[in-house]
């Protein structure tokens, strides 16, 4: 096999590895609850698919970090970008569903007095 196809090959296979190792799951946003129709049950409800969500993430978040521990050696600048990426995306998901449910808690309560 020629030198160029050798390294297409490994180029690709490398790239499948990388997918591959990405074996976290990542969790699925959950609704929240209109503050300004819902009752008080739905936002309860609501509040705990919130937490469940933060805690999946949280959980992700941990095993992004297993990840790099698992390859058994010193991940590569292309590999800490992604992760870095990856847990930075979690993160900002993280605080964007925290600011939406907050707003709609505070909806809720000038609603409900």
């Amino acid at each position: 096999m020629p030198r160029i196809s050798q390294l297409i090959m490994t180029g690709i296979a490398m790239g499948f590895a990388s997918v591959a190792a990405a074996v976290c799951p990542y969790p699925q946003e959950v609704e929240v609850p209109d503050g300004a129709t819902a009752t008080t049950e739905e936002m309860v409800a609501g509040q705990a698919r919130v937490k469940q969500y933060m805690a999946e993430m949280e959980t992700y978040l941990v095993c992004l970090n297993n990840e790099e521990v698992d390859l058994g050696r010193e991940p590569t600048d292309g590999e800490l970008q992604m992760r870095n990426q990856r847990h930075n995306a979690a993160v900002d998901a993280m605080e964007t569903m925290a600011a939406a449910f907050n707003e709609q808690i505070r909806t809720y309560k000038k609603v409900s007095r």
